[in-house]
């Protein structure tokens, strides 16, 4: 799933904190190894064009739209893009979380 291109590393960007200092940069390097390899194999050919961002999109609206789903690939999906948007402010991300959350359906 595409999904894992972007929580993989955010998972290991998390527990970095919790790991000797000498292994951080193995660490990254073998989450961005994964995205590659997630990429290179689920990636479509041509792009999909950006779902459209609405003014109203609100991050306790995508969590909850993704909890709601019950699927754990959106759930953890949309915790990846909370963090993402923290920094970025970004509102296409909140609608990518929306739209992966569609796409993933129920577990």
């Amino acid at each position: 799933m595409p999904v894992h291109a972007a929580t993989a590393p955010n998972a290991v960007l998390r527990i970095l904190p919790a790991l000797p200092k000498e292994i951080w940069a193995a660490s990254l390097a073998a989450a961005w190894a994964a995205t590659v390899a997630v990429t290179a194999a689920y990636a479509p050919v041509t792009g999909r064009p950006a779902p459209p961002v609405t003014a109203t999109l609100d991050p306790a609206d995508v969590v909850r739209l993704a909890v709601d789903s019950g699927g754990p690939h959106a759930i953890t999906f949309a915790d990846a893009v909370l963090d993402a948007y923290a920094l970025t402010g970004d509102a296409a991300l909140l609608a990518v979380s929306v739209r992966a959350t569609e796409q993933t359906g129920p577990w």
